[in-house]
């Protein structure tokens, strides 16, 4: 019995059809969330990654920092990266104007989402290889915890292989017990670590269940997608895209500069050594690129400045009509638990499931889909007074109902005149934009209570926009300080992105965040927008020259996919 197991698992591992003898090289993307060029100098500095180190020292890596833009996030990297397409990717999290729906970057749903709208634009560019822990699967032959295909409402929809991995993982005892025992030290490490937060009183983002989510993504997941990675280039596989999120998690939680978060980066290593090694022993050739998507600025939460209020109490206070309902999204874990129950719920109406319980629940399901009418009637985002805030880190879009397309800003002044001066004046808010009716996108100068044209704003005014001011500062020369302005500009235009979009205060040191979180990336201004990359000296794209992952794309794809 044990045997046919085996076999099974074998069988399906071989799923992936892997054809010899090899024509091209192929490549393994090693992505480090949120680690920016600045925090992996310090890292180097410290010795926490010597590994990698030693591949910078070498002839044949080169190591820079590139300009990730606006929105500086996961999603949007990504969908540039695997897809070549991150036009109306506008945040983390967003509202689609046209439907009313919900896009939010931690529930599967959303994901699956979003992958099925690019997919059918451009090919993915790990087609017939693997990925693992990422947000899409870039039409990956095997989808290891990632997002896009981890909703029960795709899963069974798709042919990819989510669990066969993991279960090999499970049954490999040596590399179980060890990740057991890991996790077991990284949950202590955290109490630990908790108490000391609370004898030296440091700032961290309160997280009630942050410890179990600390030891998924430190521990669990990155040992899973090793494991993966190395049984994949041992076999072949041409395209391998891992992304390690242990960093990113820490820094959110803790700060980038934390020894807490920085710590994170010595186990990474360790991984790196790893699949280094298994690459130089494989049959096939492979292109090593070691990445980050975006980097973390120091932040401070946004309710700290305004006396513990968040932004939709300070919105509340500018528009003080009792005929508007205003939405700000609920960034805690309990969002995670909704959905879990969604899922779960899901799960058990499927089949024969399905048949009993709408026997059973049926008058209850039918009582409730009554009052779901009733209530989205309410709701309607046409013709209620409806503002709805979603915030992505140090930058928020705000959306105005009574219009599937963009609100302009005359219109937002005319209907609510206090409401953009009173947010441009509000502690922490560093600018506004929008767009007016030429469909120009401007800015607002608080200065002179007026709106203007955003490349004027970002010279002529730069003076008076201490924000914009220290945000240009960071950068070296003329062309990434227009990289800047294209960015936010490119940005304000997606159909998607907020009627007014506010991005956070920046002294050149910390940025504000409208999420309480201790690093923040999302908008614009400092780390946030410079992460790093290494590659191999022999590969024809230099990364520095990259401002949008979409180039990244191009160039993989025409010289491994194609």
């Amino acid at each position: 019995m044990r045997i046919k197991f085996f076999n099974v698992l074998k069988k399906s591992i071989r799923k992936i059809k892997v054809n010899k003898p090899f024509k091209k090289n192929g490549f393994v993307i090693f992505q480090i969330d949120g680690l920016s060029y600045k925090a992996i100098k310090k890292a180097l500095s410290l010795k926490l990654m010597p590994h990698l180190q030693k591949m910078i020292d070498s002839d044949d890596y080169s190591f820079g920092r590139y300009f990730m833009g606006v929105p500086s996030d996961t999603p949007s990297f990504q969908a540039g990266l695997l897809y070549g397409d991150n036009n109306d990717v506008p945040g983390f999290r967003w509202i689609e104007k046209e439907t009313g729906r919900e896009i939010i970057f931690k529930q599967p749903d959303s994901a699956g989402r979003v992958e099925e709208l690019l997919a059918g634009k451009n090919p993915g560019l790990l087609t017939g290889g693997s990925s693992y822990v990422n947000l899409f699967s870039g039409g990956a032959s095997r989808s290891t915890f990632t997002l896009s295909t981890f909703s029960i409402r795709y899963l069974f929809k798709r042919k990819v292989r989510n669990f066969d991995i993991f279960i090999v993982f499970i049954f490999h005892i040596f590399t179980f017990l060890k990740t057991f025992f890991y996790v077991f030290f990284e949950f202590l490490l955290e109490i630990w670590e908790r108490i000391m937060d609370a004898v030296k009183k440091r700032k961290v983002r309160p997280e009630g269940f942050f410890p179990f989510a600390r030891a998924m993504s430190n521990v669990i997941f990155k040992e899973i997608e090793t494991f993966g990675a190395i049984m994949d280039i041992s076999r072949g596989v041409p395209s391998i895209y891992l992304d390690y999120i242990g960093y990113d998690e820490l820094s959110h939680h803790r700060g980038p500069y934390s020894l807490s978060a920085l710590r994170t980066l010595k186990a990474i290593d360790r991984k790196i050594h790893h699949i280094y090694k298994e690459i130089s022993n494989s049959e096939r050739n492979y292109d090593f690129f070691i990445i980050s998507d975006h980097g973390h600025t120091p932040s401070i939460p946004f309710s700290e400045l305004n006396n513990g209020k968040k932004l939709k109490s300070v919105i509340e206070y500018c528009m003080q009509a009792d005929d508007i309902k205003i939405f700000e999204f609920d960034t805690g874990y309990n969002i995670f638990f909704k959905q879990l129950f969604l899922y779960i719920s899901d799960f058990f109406k499927r089949g024969t499931c399905n048949k009993i319980l709408n026997k059973v629940f049926g008058r209850i399901e039918s009582r409730k889909a009554n009052e779901r009418e009733k209530y989205d009637e309410k709701l309607s985002w046409e013709r209620s007074k409806i503002v709805y805030i979603m915030n992505s880190g140090p930058m928020v879009n705000i959306y105005l109902s009574g219009k599937t397309s963009k609100v302009f800003v005359e219109e937002i002044e005319r209907n609510f005149p206090k409401l953009i001066d009173m947010l441009a004046n509000t502690p922490g808010i560093g600018f506004v934009i929008g767009m007016n009716g030429n469909a120009e996108v401007v800015a607002y100068d608080k200065n002179f209570k007026k709106f203007h044209n955003l490349s004027r704003f970002f010279s002529d005014n730069a003076k008076s926009c201490a924000t914009v001011r220290n945000i240009m500062n960071n950068y070296k020369n003329d062309k990434e300080r227009n990289d800047v302005f294209l960015s936010v500009e490119r940005f304000c235009k997606f159909k998607n992105s907020g009627d007014i979009i506010l991005f956070g205060e920046y002294d050149g040191d910390n940025v504000v965040n409208f999420e309480n979180q201790m690093g923040a990336h999302g908008g614009i201004g400092g780390e946030q927008n410079i992460p790093f990359a290494v590659w191999q000296k022999s590969v024809s794209l230099d990364f520095r020259t990259v401002n949008n992952p979409c180039k990244i794309y191009e160039f993989l794809y025409n010289n491994y996919v194609k």
